[in-house]
Formats: structure tokens, sequence, C-alpha cells
């Protein structure tokens, strides 16, 4: 098979997969908003759990694709090389998740009359700046466009500057007294230790 074959049956394989994927994950997003909104005494508490749980929605959705290669690297199996065959796809579901908390977010801010610290602008911006970067050049011909070098600096901040936004807000709520926000500070620190053992271990491969 050839390399342009090759990656025309990648796309297609893509393809088939993103579709169903990011419309489940965009379906099951618009139900946990209308069942916060739904089920609250007032229109602003219901959009904050909107925006509370979309969030937790998308940060379970990051999860596999922050954790795929990592995971390759240290335990290879069907599980993680699934992961990584699919990750582009899981990308843009993660995305599509993020998009329905930040409509959610939005909603909130409109509902409540606040509006966000500059600091949440420009960290909470720039992380979306990079998602939808991320999402627009997931694919081989973008990959040609950027050249290598460059689509993987991209990917790569992006990814790791998500992983902040979400460890930050966690721990913060943890720092705050509010425990039940443990388990997923942990995860977050648990996926970067992840990282940093695969890291750790490519560059002693290296080196041997």
């Amino acid at each position: 098979m050839t390399a342009t074959a090759s990656m025309s049956s990648a796309g297609r394989r893509l393809r088939r997969l993103t579709l169903p994927l990011c419309a489940a994950v965009a379906l099951a997003a618009g139900g946990v908003v209308a069942l916060a909104v739904g089920s609250a005494a007032e229109a602003s508490e219901g959009w904050r759990l909107a925006a509370r749980y979309t969030a937790r929605l998308s940060f379970f959705c990051f999860l596999p694709v922050y954790v795929a290669s990592a995971w390759q690297r240290l335990a290879p199996g069907d599980v993680p090389r699934w992961l990584m065959r699919n990750r582009r796809s899981l990308g843009l579901a993660f995305a599509t998740a993020h998009t329905v908390h930040l409509a959610a977010l939005t909603t909130f801010n409109g509902v409540a009359g606040e509006r966000p610290d500059a600091a949440t602008l420009v960290v909470g911006g720039g992380a979306y700046v990079l998602l939808y970067a991320m999402a627009a050049t997931s694919s081989d011909a973008a990959v040609r466009r950027l050249g290598a070098r460059r689509w993987k600096q991209l990917h790569a901040v992006g990814i790791h500057w998500l992983w902040f936004v979400f460890a930050f807000s966690y721990g913060g709520r943890v720092a705050a007294g509010q425990l039940a926000f443990v388990p997923l500070f942990g995860l977050a620190l648990g996926a970067l230790g992840l990282r940093v053992a695969a890291r750790l271990r490519s560059g002693r491969a290296r080196r041997a």
C-alpha cells in the first residue's frame, strides 16, 4: 500500500469515528445541561451546575487524549494502541464537549450578571484559542502545511495548557476545602505523572 493510500484510509477511518463520537458527546453534554437547568430552582443555579458538570464531562474526554502516548510507551497494549490510533477523533470529541461547556459557562455569567476577571479571560481564553487551533489542524494536510515540527509544538503547548487549566481549577477548589474535587485533582496529577514517567523512560532508552 502506498503512503497516499494509507493516509486516505486513515482519513476515512477518522471520519467514520469522529462524527458519531462528536454527536454522542454533544448529546451527552446537552443532556447534562438540560438536567442541570431543569432540576434547579433558579436559572443562575441551573446554569452554574451545567457549567460545572460539562467541565467534568470535558475533563473525562480530555484524559484519554492526554495520556494515550505515554500509556502506549509505558505499557503497550490493545487499549492504548486504540487510543493512539483514534486520538484525533477523541480530541475532536473533547473539543465538542468543551464547546458546550463554554456555552454553559457564558450563559451562567450572563444570567448571574458575573464578569470573569482578567486572569480567567487570559488563561481560559488562551485555552480555547489553542483548543480550536488544535481542532483545526487535526489532519494530515495540516501537518504538511505547518510542518511536523511546528505542528507538534502547537499541539504540545495546547494540550499542556489545557491540562494546566483543569489542574489549576480543581487544585484551587481542593485548596479552598472542597474535598469533592480531590479525585479530579488526583486524576489530573496522575495523568501528568504518567507523561513524566514516559518521558523519563524515553530519555533513558536514548542514552542506553
